[in-house]
């Protein structure tokens, strides 16, 4: 009987230290701390900010991808935004929204969501402004931008302002 005790003391001794909790995981690959997002009033830091050239000989023209987690608390599926910032040149320090040629579109996939798990908005009005890194190192651009989300194409509902920071490596 004592060795029967004995070893369920172990068993049971080893199950509970096999079953602490742990740190939950953060990918280092996608926690870029190159800036943040403002979405309804909270500030999210970025996953990643990364560019693309809109063409071999536009060397001046910038595409920016921008993505961050907003889940919030007690959502238990992902909840990200994504942002699309196109501009032709970076030669002008500001530009304007919708003067100024600046593609933009906000993507939100909220998978706790099961009414709208995806919603797209589009700035209206805004200001971009870039330090650009024309003979190449870090490029920094800030924005505020007013969005209104999209459906079919259309414009709808009130203003959401929407603003951030981030940098780049050109």
């Amino acid at each position: 009987m004592k060795k029967f005790l004995l070893f369920f003391s172990l068993v049971l001794g080893l199950a509970f230290v096999g079953c602490q909790k742990s740190e939950d995981f953060v990918n280092p690959e996608f926690m870029c701390e190159c800036g943040s997002l403002n979405w309804n009033g909270q500030e999210y830091p970025l996953l990643m900010a990364e560019y693309v050239l809109e063409g071999e000989d536009l060397f001046l023209s910038r595409r920016y991808f921008l993505t961050t987690d907003i889940r919030l608390e007690g959502e238990s599926k992902p909840h990200n935004l994504s942002f699309q910032l196109g501009i032709d040149s970076v030669d002008q320090a500001v530009l304007y929204i919708p003067a100024d040629t600046v593609f933009n579109l906000v993507e939100e996939v909220d998978q706790n969501d099961e009414l709208f798990p995806y919603r797209t908005y589009t700035g209206t009005n805004g200001i971009v402004n870039v330090n650009p890194a024309i003979l190449g190192g870090t490029e920094s651009v800030s924005f505020q931008i007013i969005l209104r989300e999209t459906v079919n194409g259309d414009t709808v509902g009130f203003d959401i302002p929407f603003s951030g920071n981030f940098t780049v490596d050109i």
